[in-house]
């Protein structure tokens, strides 16, 4: 064995340490041993453990991208605003939409309108209601006409009848009270024959 001490040499930090009151009374108490105390190192309250549920890696917790971060944020408002966009181009697409197959309703409806028109006897121009020539007063020669024709006959034989029946129930004894003379019966028409 040789006479030299070999002595570990103290690094920077250890001699630092000892300069420092705080580690200087923290390693006394570490090296405490009487009166039944045990000294614990808890290590730094602050730092989490690997395990724990609030740690974070520093590379996680030191996140450089900054730059990536930008573009995901400026990414998001772009995405947003498109998406704004595209929302209120589909509204108006829809409106568009509802308002051209209302259009086609309504265009449908008026065809419809002029259809029914043009079929009934409201839409031909010029077109008399009734069966007849309005200026001539001759009857046209339609069943429309012909069935115009017996009405119209009808009309007038029920007025004869009626005609002869008041004639026959005012002269009571048959003669007129005025002149004296005897009435004459009245001629009826004949009745008219459907046909």
């Amino acid at each position: 064995m040789s006479g030299f001490r070999a002595v570990q040499p103290e690094t920077r930090a250890d001699r630092a340490a000892k300069q420092d009151k705080t580690t200087l009374e923290k390693g006394r108490l570490a090296q405490r041993k009487e009166k039944f105390t045990r000294y614990v190192d808890l290590g730094n309250p602050t730092e989490m453990s690997n395990g724990a549920v609030g740690y974070l890696a520093d590379a996680d917790r030191f996140h450089s991208d900054t730059a990536g971060e930008e573009k995901l944020y400026r990414d998001k408002n772009i995405q947003r605003r498109e998406d704004m966009y595209e929302l209120k181009r589909n509204q108006f697409l829809d409106r568009e939409d509802t308002r051209w197959s209302g259009m086609e309703g309504e265009r449908s409806m008026e065809q419809q309108k002029l259809e029914i028109m043009q079929n009934s006897s409201k839409g031909t121009r010029n077109h008399s209601s009734v069966a007849y020539d309005c200026v001539t007063l001759e009857y046209h020669a339609t069943p429309a006409g012909m069935q115009q024709r017996f009405e119209d006959d009808m009309s007038r034989y029920r007025a004869g009848v009626r005609t002869e029946k008041l004639h026959r129930f005012s002269s009571g004894d048959g003669y007129n009270p005025i002149t004296g003379e005897e009435l004459r019966p009245l001629r009826l028409p004949a009745k008219p024959e459907a046909e």
